[in-house]
């Protein structure tokens, strides 16, 4: 057999918002495509054993990419102190004071307000015209008034940081993105620098206090307390297309509603292998190799850049048994590869784990019936680094709600 056709790295999905096959998992390879941007030919990683190698390994470097031609989303345009562009030990002297504010116990008692944001959200549903829209009249503000609440800002604040997040964390097709990408990280860095000292001037409870606090107390310079705190603030509203892609799954299970509806502890199982199936990005951020680097029979070269495929990692037979089946009863059921691995691990892990378990059980134990009000196969998928749906428009047994 000849060499893989190359492909260009596409951010189309394929029928029913399936990653592109080139992100399907492959032991022991690397599939080469181009960046759409720059043309620049990469590796794909498909082997869970590289993939974690490459996300944990300081061999397989962040900073030493280039943000001209490396650049898959627009995080590789973010400043050069941004968290996504630092290497070990940098990035652990940023993250070490933080991590313990974002853990499940100090997000916990955030959960209740979450809670009430979903059933307000789900009250307006109820006086509204059937079939809503769930992305822009659910999903959407649920997460907005979801950040509000933990990190502590009004609703205003947050739905323009949400705006700034769609700006910064967009998938880079041509050159010309650069420009444009690089001016809405400048204007979010802008926003941030006034937010960090507002909060540092007058101090709550909630997170964006407590983390800009530790970032002052780690004599981070101001450079660098500003880049994270925008990293942070731009990865807060991820969780939109990840909630929505787990709704429309849902549907087509009923029996796992059901199961859920009649024990509410199997509402964080059921997320777990939500996101492992289906909802969570195809790739993580790409790394070049530093130096040579041999895992089993497959060599990268030093200089090579390599983007881990998550959807490949999340579905290694060797990890999970038949990982192609939707299956609550794992005997693993978290499955935290979704989230990275590494000194990069998702910081935010508890709160989008937290905002998934309240936005789908609210949704689907308070609205009977709930379905969806077009044929799966007639969905729409937007392209993107995780496919969503462009719309969830929904029905429900309304005399039974009243």
């Amino acid at each position: 057999m000849g060499a893989p056709r190359l492909d260009k790295l596409s951010f189309q999905s394929r029928i029913g918002g399936k990653p592109q096959r080139y992100f399907d998992f492959s032991p022991g390879d690397l599939y080469p495509v181009t960046l759409p941007a720059s043309n620049k030919k990469v590796f794909v990683v498909r082997d869970v054993r590289i993939v974690r190698l490459i996300m944990t390994d300081s061999r397989f470097s962040l900073a030493s990419l280039n943000p001209s031609e490396d650049t898959v989303t627009g995080t590789g345009y973010q400043s050069s102190s941004g968290m996504l562009r630092q290497d070990v030990p940098h990035i652990r002297r940023i993250r070490h004071g933080m991590i313990s504010h974002f853990s499940e116990q100090s997000v916990a008692p955030w959960r209740q307000e979450v809670e009430e944001a979903a059933d307000d959200l789900i009250s307006k549903l109820l006086d509204g015209h059937q079939p809503p829209d769930l992305n822009k009249r659910y999903f959407e503000p649920l997460i907005v008034r979801a950040v509000a609440l933990s990190a502590g800002i009004t609703e205003e604040e947050s739905d323009k940081l949400y705006g700034f997040s769609n700006r910064v964390l967009v998938r880079v097709e041509s050159a010309d993105d650069r420009t444009r990408i690089c001016a809405a990280w400048n204007e979010l860095y802008e926003y941030s620098s006034k937010l960090i000292d507002r909060k540092l001037d007058g101090p709550d409870d909630r997170l964006l206090s407590r983390i800009f606090a530790e970032f002052k107390n780690t004599c981070l310079c101001r450079e660098e307390i500003v880049a994270a705190s925008g990293t942070i603030l731009a990865g807060f509203y991820t969780p939109f297309g990840i909630l929505s892609v787990c709704a429309v799954e849902l549907f087509r299970h009923p029996a796992v509603v059901k199961a859920c509806q009649n024990d509410p502890r199997l509402w964080e199982r059921t997320v777990e292998e939500l996101m492992r199936y289906k909802a969570h990005f195809n790739f993580f951020l790409p790394r070049v190799a530093t130096v040579d680097v041999t895992v089993g029979q497959v060599t990268i070269r030093a200089g090579q850049v390599v983007l881990p495929s998550i959807h490949a990692a999340a579905t290694d037979p060797n990890s999970f048994t038949s990982p192609s089946l939707f299956n609550i009863d794992r005997n693993r059921p978290r499955c935290n590869i979704v989230f990275g691995a590494g000194p990069h691990f998702c910081p935010g892990a508890a709160l989008s784990r937290q905002w998934l378990q309240v936005g789908l059980e609210r949704l689907f134990t308070t609205l009977p019936g709930l379905r969806l009000a077009k044929p799966y196969t007639d969905l729409q998928w937007e392209p993107g680094s995780i496919s969503m749906p462009n719309e969830v428009p929904v029905a429900w047994d309304r005399d039974c709600t009243a």
